[in-house]
């Protein structure tokens, strides 16, 4: 590490030391004046008919060639397996290929296909079956996914619309549950009402209201909270590294969006913005004293180098853990500031990893670690500033 990221490290550090009370003491203030704002008239604050979108901001292709991006990304063309399907995959892949893929084989799904699946019952019950609960769940005037039942159901909360929204569908987009037709505005304004600070998961809940909210940067939750992007920036920064779902990197990859969607409308203050920076900084300290020299990361990446080479059987350091941690980690880097990078070099060794490991995988394993390799995929297309559809496109399908 040379003698100036040692010194950056360090004063990210002291000054994460210092930023981390001033989280402490917002949350004690939320909880303070959480009782102050119950039985105020709830109403929807406004939402954007189209979605804001966080983009790649490199194009370096000392990280990936053309010939390596476009043969990882052909193993991760999607197919769908009937009723076997996992629904885990099918937004995940939805994320990856965007809102236009085509690929012209039968044994793969189109995004026309995925989308489908997730938001017409009609498709959902045809590839799953009459006898399978279906996936949309009406809820008076709004409509949510059904969440952590099985296969045929969602992963996270808010994952979902968060990956509908990701792909640029807007409030008026249709959606045919099993009861009546709605739109989009329904489930976003349902995942809305339904947020809560104290909820196990929000990742995903925040990363979809900073695409339809801005520029409200305040609003008032359905049971009488004042919510703000401030205080969610807090609630994902409060936990000790790697707490939190898939070791924490869901809240890396969230805090990065929202410095991104801050550049593009302001939602955030001056000192939340800053605390962000500086946690964000400190977990890239992080990365850098933990890599593995081949290239890779584990659950314990925030204050442990891997024990070894080849993957163990340990939860945490099993290969589709490996992928996991490395792919989401490429990911946030991809839209953060230039500022919170590490040495190039550790941002290479990561994506040549991915790149090794995918081309010794079977098509089965594949298969079994799709979602984690589509955020791989997703991760490696950025740093060469590349929609993954483009990239396969443009080669001849």
């Amino acid at each position: 590490m040379s003698t100036e990221r040692t010194l950056r490290g360090d004063r990210g550090r002291l000054f994460f030391g210092i930023a981390q009370p001033l989280v402490l003491a917002g949350l004690v203030w939320m909880a303070a004046t959480a009782a102050s704002d119950f039985g105020r008239p709830w109403q929807m604050p406004p939402l954007r008919e189209e979605p804001l979108s966080v983009r790649p901001l490199y194009d370096f292709d000392d990280v990936i060639s053309d010939e390596q991006l476009r043969r990882f990304l052909l193993r991760l063309r999607p197919r769908l397996e009937g009723n076997r399907t996992l629904l885990p995959n099918v937004d995940h892949a939805l994320r990856l290929w965007g809102a236009d893929a085509e690929f012209g084989d039968p044994q793969f799904a189109s995004s026309e296909q995925l989308r489908g699946l997730l938001t017409d019952h009609r498709r959902f019950a045809a590839l799953y079956g009459a006898q399978q609960p279906p996936l949309l769940i009406h809820e008076g005037d709004g409509i949510r996914f059904r969440l952590q039942e099985g296969l045929a159901t969602c992963s996270h909360p808010d994952h979902t619309s968060a990956c509908l929204a990701e792909v640029g569908t807007g409030l008026s987009f249709p959606i045919v549950g099993p009861e009546s037709t709605t739109t989009f505005r329904a489930a976003v304004e349902q995942a809305m009402r339904d947020l809560r600070l104290k909820q196990v998961e929000y990742e995903w809940s925040v990363k979809m209201c900073a695409m339809f909210l801005p520029p409200t940067r305040q609003w008032q939750t359905s049971d009488g909270q004042q919510m703000s992007f401030d205080r969610l920036a807090d609630r994902m920064m409060w936990e000790l590294l790697p707490r939190g779902v898939c070791w924490a990197n869901h809240r890396l990859y969230g805090l990065a969006a929202l410095l991104q969607i801050d550049q593009q409308v302001p939602i955030l203050s001056p000192v939340t913005r800053q605390r962000v920076y500086l946690f964000l900084l400190d977990a890239t300290d992080r990365l850098v004293l933990s890599q593995h020299a081949d290239g890779f990361w584990n659950d314990h990446w925030s204050f442990a180098k891997p024990e070894t080479a080849e993957p163990t059987e340990r939860d945490g350091d099993q290969l589709g853990d490996r992928i996991l941690v490395t792919g989401h980690t490429l990911e946030w880097w991809a839209i953060a500031p230039e500022e919170l990078h590490p040495p190039r070099r550790v941002i290479v060794s990561a994506a040549q990893w991915l790149v090794r490991t995918v081309d010794a995988m079977s098509d089965d394993q594949v298969q079994q670690s799709y979602a984690f390799l589509s955020h791989a995929g997703r991760a490696l297309a950025e740093w060469r500033s590349r929609a993954p559809y483009d990239v396969i496109r443009e080669g001849g399908l």
